[in-house]
């Protein structure tokens, strides 16, 4: 199968998913997703979906447990994320096409899939609305289940930890959130306002020309400007979701860059790690 990547690797056109959306090696994933109100995605999508897609809940599908550090959404464990892939008819040889409205939800499944080691993961560039623009039908018809054996071998993208953050030295730590957030000046979901000492705010927001839709790799590359030319840099946001929208941007400019997980949700469980206000790193 051909793969339509224009913009970068692993981001699909509407195009190419209206050309293979009966494809049996096909399966797309509705990943939408409201953190302020995280029973409306499933609702949305219960009133109309891209056909064939199965819904994908970010609190249970692509995370795991809470705890007392980790963050708040946790990565899911091997056995729980293959068992949930494989519950939709997923295997070592499926496209997974993953979509939303805010490419939050997306980026997280495609960071995920790869992570445990499955390089079929696709994201639809500017989601549900993109695909409406362009004439494609929605349903409310429930998706059949499908069985399939995927197998979960986390490792594949490079992670890291509070712990091991604080004693890594000459890192390029880059904080996904809003302005105001990362400034402090406001914090609407986590305890604690502020950055992680050393970080230097990149919204995710303004890697989209508009929600999902991403900008040229040219534009990229010069939003991201020295990122390149360092080495490979930390991205976090406040619970490890957003950031993977910045980790999918760099990776469509072919900049490998690391996840830490738990991010500012994980380190303010630790009451002694210092924490940072204002504009400056």
């Amino acid at each position: 199968m051909t793969i339509d990547e224009g913009k970068g690797p692993g981001l699909v056109s509407v195009d190419w998913l209206q050309k293979h959306l009966f494809d049996p090696q096909v399966i797309v994933f509705d990943c939408r997703y409201d953190l302020l109100a995280p029973g409306s995605a499933r609702a949305d999508y219960e009133s109309g979906h891209i056909p064939g897609a199965y819904y994908l809940d970010l609190e249970v599908d692509l995370a795991g447990p809470l705890g007392d550090h980790g963050g708040r959404h946790p990565l899911p464990t091997a056995e729980l994320f293959a068992q949930c892939m494989a519950h939709k008819g997923v295997t070592a040889n499926t496209y997974c096409v993953a979509y939303d409205i805010d490419g939050v939800g997306s980026a997280r499944l495609w960071w995920l899939l790869r992570y445990f080691g499955h390089d079929q993961a696709l994201v639809l560039d500017g989601g549900l609305r993109a695909w409406q623009r362009s004439g494609g039908l929605v349903t409310a018809e429930p998706t059949p289940p499908r069985q399939g054996n995927f197998e979960a071998r986390p490792g594949h993208l490079p992670i890291v930890d509070g712990t091991l953050l604080k004693t890594t030295n000459g890192h390029y730590l880059m904080d996904s959130r809003s302005a105001p957030r990362y400034r402090g000046e406001v914090e609407p979901i986590d305890h604690v306002a502020g950055h992680i000492p050393g970080a230097k705010n990149y919204d995710y927001q303004l890697v989209f020309d508009e929600p999902a839709q991403y900008r040229p790799a040219s534009h990229l590359a010069h939003h991201f400007g020295e990122i390149a030319s360092q080495a490979i840099p930390i991205v976090y946001c406040g619970s490890g979701v957003s950031a993977c929208v910045n980790l999918f941007a760099l990776n469509l400019i072919g900049v490998e860059a690391t996840l830490y997980p738990g991010s500012w949700s994980d380190w303010i469980s630790y009451r002694d790690n210092p924490i940072a206000i204002g504009p400056n790193p």
